[in-house]
């Protein structure tokens, strides 16, 4: 009897793998994790795991971009059911799902501010790429969802309000904890340093969009 495994049986067993990492993920830091560890919480040999996923950066790498994939293809299905209609109503509902990203969301958000200088030195290429793909697909059609909504607001503005959105976080991220050293505060005040990160996300955002949001209705007002 062959024990060849199929293609869906194989996205799947790459899927469980990824999973038990991101399980992992929630509970521990990147660095603490090894590979031995996700293998032991997917229930897999060591080299099992080798066959689907060349580093521990790369099963990251996926879990990052397939789950900003499906956030993308649910945002989309929500504006679908639930339209926007002026730049105030989109600003309104972005400021609200960066609350939600940061809430709900963790794991993608932790993961999004290693992507460039933890996990993309050691991930497939080939991978990533189809990975970016996908993800690329799913972040053009949200934009045109919400391109026709909003007249005048082109597509390529819309998609890339959502990369405007993931920098501002993971940026925001990179600077909390200037105040701790390894998780353990620092003997002296930095109150400047601290951060507030939903808070100064939706800050941050916020103005950003104002200035986009009139910059890209007003341009294409006049061309119109």
């Amino acid at each position: 009897m062959s024990n060849t495994l199929s293609t869906a049986q194989k996205d799947t067993k790459a899927q469980h793998i990824a999973t038990a990492a991101g399980e992992l993920f929630t509970q521990q830091a990147f660095a603490d994790i090894s590979v031995a560890d996700i293998a032991q919480r997917a229930g897999v040999a060591k080299g099992t795991l080798f066959n689907y996923y060349h580093t521990k950066e790369n099963i990251f790498m996926t879990l990052l971009l397939n789950g900003y994939q499906r956030y993308f293809v649910t945002l989309s299905a929500t504006f679908r059911d639930d339209p926007v209609h002026t730049a105030q109503q989109l600003k309104e509902r972005l400021l609200a799902e960066t609350s939600h990203l940061i809430a709900d969301h963790a794991t993608l958000v932790r993961l999004n501010a290693l992507r460039g200088p933890v996990l993309e030195p050691h991930a497939d290429r080939e991978q990533t790429l189809a990975g970016r793909q996908a993800l690329y697909a799913a972040n053009l059609a949200l934009g045109q969802t919400l391109a026709t909504q909003l007249p005048g607001l082109s597509v390529t503005a819309a998609s890339h309000l959502f990369v405007s959105q993931s920098a501002i976080i993971s940026g925001l991220m990179n600077l909390t904890g200037l105040d701790r050293f390894n998780r353990t505060a620092l003997e002296t005040d930095f109150p400047a340093f601290q951060v507030n990160l939903e808070t100064e996300a939706r800050q941050t955002f916020g103005y950003y969009l104002d200035g986009i949001l009139q910059e890209e209705l007003h341009a294409n007002s006049k061309r119109s």
